[in-house]
């Protein structure tokens, strides 16, 4: 785990200079390629490349410990190949709400129900689908990229700033990736118990739970629950009903819905077949993200580079799909071509 010195070295920093966007981004990637060989190498399974100040995912303005309920945090997994708007319109789509947020009226009790605590963007170095091709970017590269994202995601109703951090992972699995990252967050909130006992003691560290929200796209969803990607159905529902179990990994799963021109809501119905019990459930919840955002993808990006370029006629292929601030990143590192 990176060390909490440097974390506390790393938000002073980004604090005292805001204006030294060069100098912002030297010190990332310094972080990220310190870490990075830490994942590949084994040496570490989940780290922090950067985070928004010391006591993340806590709330700045109220570092203590919420016991009442989890720490809600939103985590965007993706390839980020590149971000796109499509990632920032899921990161900062709305916390759904949840039957159990709500009172005997129908409503929430108040905005605390409305807004995750924190936000996570997650690459992983193994992906149980894809390999790194060679005019793919690298992983220091989609790092540089989702640190741009987390620039553009909008603060909650509680904040004046997101807080957003950016991650890596050595899982390939949703299953996986929860597990681990339940492991990793306990011990992170300890580690800041000891630095800061004042503001989180020790024995309330101890007693933190998370309730982890991973947002996703449809596809992605129809792998969760496809058993080709387990050792059989039955072990896959196994392992989902722990993943999803309140009392167990209490992870969630918010999905984008994909434009269409009719059909089911959901999109893929017979996909979604072994989804139901927890659709039903409102383990999953399925979201609205916008017409034409729906349709993004990062396939489609780099098709277009591919085929129109990265000079000017060509940005205009291509451009709208992204943030300005990565589609500048792309052109400055010249990415996606042959």
């Amino acid at each position: 785990m990176t060390q909490l010195s440097d974390l506390i070295w790393l938000y002073i920093y980004s604090v005292l200079t805001p204006t030294m966007a060069s100098s912002d981004r030297m010190l990332f990637r310094s972080s990220a390629v310190s870490l990075l060989p830490r994942i590949q190498n084994g040496l570490s399974q989940t780290e922090l490349v950067h985070v928004p100040h010391p006591f993340w995912p806590l709330r700045t303005s109220t570092p203590r410990l919420q016991h009442a309920r989890p720490l809600r945090i939103s985590v965007l997994d993706a390839s980020f190949n590149p971000p796109t708007l499509a990632h920032l319109a899921l990161v900062n789509a709305a916390r759904p709400s949840y039957p159990r947020d709500l009172n005997a009226e129908g409503r929430l009790d108040d905005d605390d129900n409305r807004d995750y605590d924190a936000h996570l963007l997650l690459l992983s170095v193994r992906n149980a689908d894809k390999s790194l091709k060679p005019t793919d970017a690298t992983y220091i590269q989609r790092l540089e990229m989702m640190h741009l994202l987390a620039q553009q995601v909008q603060p909650s109703s509680r904040t004046t700033e997101p807080n957003v951090a950016v991650g890596i992972i050595n899982e390939p699995t949703f299953i996986g990736k929860s597990t681990r990252l339940l492991d990793f967050l306990s011990t992170h909130v300890q580690t800041l118990s000891q630095a800061y006992p004042e503001s989180i003691p020790l024995s309330e560290s101890e007693r933190i739970r998370f309730e982890l929200s991973f947002i996703l796209g449809l596809d992605t969803l129809e792998r969760l629950v496809s058993p080709r990607y387990y050792p059989s159905e039955a072990a896959m529902l196994t392992s989902l009903r722990r993943f999803f179990s309140p009392s167990e990994e209490n992870s969630l799963v918010v999905c984008a819905r994909r434009k269409s021109s009719g059909g089911d809501a959901l999109g893929g119905k017979d996909k979604l077949a072994l989804a139901r019990e927890f659709i039903d459930a409102r383990r999953v919840c399925m979201i609205d993200i916008g017409e034409d955002e729906s349709t993004y993808s990062s396939t489609t990006v780099r098709t277009a580079i591919g085929g129109k370029g990265l000079g000017e006629e060509g940005q205009k292929a291509w451009r709208r799909y992204v943030p300005s601030t990565v589609a500048d990143y792309i052109v400055e590192q010249k990415l996606y071509v042959a």
